[in-house]
């Protein structure tokens, strides 16, 4: 009994094809040379106080020049509510830039009351950059261990 089970573990293996490599969207590892450009996309604005997300661009935030744009690449972020999309940013690997001016925009009184709503709100801008969700570093004396919030805050 157990030389046929080796006889057909034998030729089991045979006719198993062997993988060498596999790729999953957003997983391939991707190496950058300095100066070249770093993709940095946004997402929707979201607070762990009202549960309630918004799309990134219903607050005056700057603009891409040429339009935004959907960015979304798989059906799982569809699916899990995230709008992702195009953002004005330029960043370049190993490049430090200092105050650079993005655009300027003027608030009226109804969005500067919005923004001022949001940030008291505690939402938080959702980056993705390199197909990597930015994160903040959350400040509490209570624990040893470093912890991190999805996003930044807004304001």
């Amino acid at each position: 009994m157990t030389r046929l089970v080796l006889i057909a573990l034998v030729a089991a293996a045979g006719v198993w094809r062997r993988a060498d490599a596999y790729y999953l969207p957003g997983v391939a590892p991707k190496e950058f040379a300095q100066g070249e450009k770093v993709e940095l996309k946004v997402n929707k604005l979201t607070s762990t106080r009202t549960h309630l997300p918004y799309d990134y661009y219903s607050q005056k935030f700057c603009k891409p020049v040429d339009g935004i744009k959907m960015a979304a690449e798989n059906l799982g972020e569809f699916l899990t509510g995230d709008r992702i999309e195009n953002s004005p940013y330029e960043l370049k690997m190993l490049t430090d830039e200092y105050c650079k001016l993005l655009c300027q925009v003027t608030l009226g009184t109804r969005e500067a009351a919005s923004l001022r709503r949001m940030v008291n709100e505690e939402y938080h801008h959702n980056w993705i950059i390199d197909n990597l969700p930015a994160a903040s570093v959350i400040d509490n004396d209570q624990y040893i261990t470093t912890s991190y919030s999805r996003g930044f805050p807004i304001g």
